[in-house]
């Protein structure tokens, strides 16, 4: 009998270190940077990740934010925003403390021209920002993306473009090196 064990040990724990142990998986799809991910409402690839400086709204000068940059498909048939109510509610990020937050502010420009807007068919250049104070400089930048359902509502029978933000499950999750900010040239 102790044979038996010792035997069943033998080939149990050799399987569960290589399954990566009792360690509690992602439930999302780890993704890497260039790769095409379909959102339904949105196609996305996820460019790369660095720390810029932004003017700010409001006359408040720039501010300092970890920018991710983004090549967006709009692949329904109306117009869709990049902001509130649009890409923004499907993007968000993970802090140290481990919570998911959404961007603080999302730019785009198609054809040489900046948009707040993602027209059907037509490729934008996004930039999804989220503050960063003066020390803050991650290595590693983990960026979750939500997948778009188009479905009627609770109350209503009219069909639209909906995130559920209840669900934590995510389409793609990508961690991505983050490029410091260059310093800036001054003419002498």
């Amino acid at each position: 009998m102790p044979a038996c064990v010792l035997a069943a040990l033998a080939v149990l724990v050799p399987v569960l270190w290589v399954a990566g142990g009792f360690a509690e998986t992602p439930r999302e799809p780890a993704s890497r940077p260039g790769k095409a991910i379909d959102l339904g409402l949105f196609k996305v690839v996820v460019r790369d990740a660095r720390i810029g400086t932004v003017k700010a709204d409001f006359g408040s000068g720039r501010q300092r934010f970890v920018i991710v940059r983004m090549w967006v498909l709009n692949q329904g048939q109306e117009t869709a925003s990049l902001g509130f109510g649009g890409l923004r509610e499907g993007v968000t990020a993970l802090t140290k403390a481990g919570k998911w937050v959404k961007p603080d502010e999302v730019e785009g420009a198609a054809g040489g021209a900046k948009t707040g807007r993602a027209q059907p068919g037509l490729p934008v250049e996004a930039s999804v920002m989220w503050k960063a104070g003066p020390a803050d400089t991650p290595r590693r930048f983990t960026v979750g993306l939500r997948k778009w359902e188009y479905d009627h509502g609770f109350t209503d029978d009219t069909y639209s473009w909906r995130i559920d933000l209840e669900d934590d499950s995510l389409a793609g999750r990508l961690t991505l090196p983050v490029a410091a900010p260059s310093p800036r040239v001054r003419p002498r």
